[in-house]
């Protein structure tokens, strides 16, 4: 995806830098199909109570790509165990819009180029002096022709600040972490509306209602399931219902190992054009499933 070689530009930024501020960083670890994987931050202290953002930095080999939250049919997703220091908390990872990548030539849902992915990190009221050290096991996989499972151990350790002081931020990363927070998949607008139907055991139909979707730019959607109830290496199908309403009718592959019980169909839809009404080509859908699609 285009958007993301200029995020992760502006951290690389860093890195040549002459007035460097180790804690902004932990030690950059290469493993097969990774070039480099790193824990990078735009604090320069911890202040207690305040949360701030840790991202894990993946730049892939040339012709590598990573998967995202929700790979697809091949792929495993890039995965966070964090260990804290007492009392410090994590948030959901902030997962930057996949696009599609061909392992072997089966397509899935990942990233071509580097990626950063974030995780909000929430300080207790009360830090002991000192630094906090924050470790956390990445595991991920790297693919081109063939696949690299790595696994890389990253330290940060970053100076304790007292409450209620402000220490500068590194600007650089800050910009970086913006445009990852400001990419991410927004939710569906309320008018839009989604209802899910399986036409058939592999086959599901998704009728959205999208105010303003016209003919051309409904050609173009894509749909990232967020689970494996849609066959990433299939094509969709799309028919505009209804132009004056915006009503569209998805077709998705249903590949036989999907989940037997969801309680709804899930994911990113991608408008290359942008959706109407809304500052983005990206929006994150949940829709209710209405019937059993357990075959007992």
């Amino acid at each position: 995806m285009q958007w993301i070689l200029p995020v992760i530009l502006s951290a690389l930024l860093l890195a040549g830098g002459s007035c460097r501020v180790l804690a902004l960083e932990s030690e950059p670890l290469s493993r097969p199909g990774i070039e480099r994987a790193q824990l990078v931050t735009d604090v320069t202290a911890v202040v207690p109570g305040e949360p701030f953002f840790i991202g894990l930095r993946l730049d892939p080999l040339p012709g590598h790509h990573t998967y995202w939250r929700a790979p697809g049919i091949v792929g495993v997703a890039t995965r966070l165990d964090w260990t804290l220091p007492e009392g410090f908390r994590t948030g959901a990872m902030i997962w930057p819009p996949p696009g599609r990548v061909l392992m072997a030539g089966i397509a899935a849902n990942g990233y071509k180029g580097s990626v950063l992915l974030l995780t909000e990190i929430t300080p207790p009221a009360a830090v002991p002096s000192g630094e906090a050290v924050i470790t956390a096991r990445a595991s991920w996989m790297s693919c081109a022709i063939s696949c690299n499972p790595g696994i890389a151990d990253l330290t940060l350790k970053i100076p304790v600040a007292k409450a209620g002081e402000k220490p500068p931020r590194d600007e650089a990363i800050a910009r970086a972490f913006s445009r990852v927070r400001k990419s991410a998949p927004k939710p569906a607008p309320r008018g839009w509306t989604f209802l899910p139907r399986l036409a058939a055991p592999d086959r599901i139909e998704l009728t959205a209602t999208i105010p303003g979707l016209d003919a051309r730019a409904a050609r173009t959607i894509q749909v990232f399931c967020g689970d494996l109830q849609v066959d990433s290496d299939e094509p969709l199908t799309v028919e505009l219902l209804d132009a004056t309403t915006g009503l569209v009718r998805l077709g998705l592959s249903r590949p036989e190992f999907a989940p037997k019980s969801p309680s709804a169909l899930s994911g990113v839809l991608h408008c290359p054009a942008g959706w109407p009404g809304i500052d983005s080509s990206y929006v994150e859908f949940s829709a209710p499933w209405t019937e059993s699609l357990d075959p007992k």
